[in-house]
């Protein structure tokens, strides 16, 4: 069943589809996920795309770092103290580059 029940058929203007399409293309959101926000009154930011580059390959060098600790853990069927420390550290770091976009 959908979540989202009830269709909505409407007219806009020519300035109206305009705004919206920038929007959409400034926020990466569909066209459903900008109206529905509108309506219930939440504010629509553009993506920061140089600062979201930086963080997915930041998070794209803390999951490598984390896989090779797994790869080791299956390998050795242990894992050290050491690299548990490490492991919770990359997290630590995922959820630093996570809370440092708004």
């Amino acid at each position: 069943m959908r979540y989202k029940q009830k269709q909505l058929n409407f007219y806009v203007s020519d300035k109206v589809w305009e705004k919206l399409q920038k929007l959409k293309k400034d926020s990466g959101l569909t066209m459903t996920a900008i109206i529905s926000k509108l309506i219930m009154g939440y504010e629509i930011h553009p993506l920061k795309t140089e600062e979201l580059l930086r963080i997915y390959k930041e998070l794209n060098h803390i999951g490598c770092n984390i896989n090779q600790i797994a790869h080791i853990a299956n390998y050795e069927r242990h894992v050290s103290e050491d690299k548990i420390n490490e492991a919770a550290q990359l997290m630590n770091e995922v959820w630093e580059c996570v809370l440092s976009y708004d």
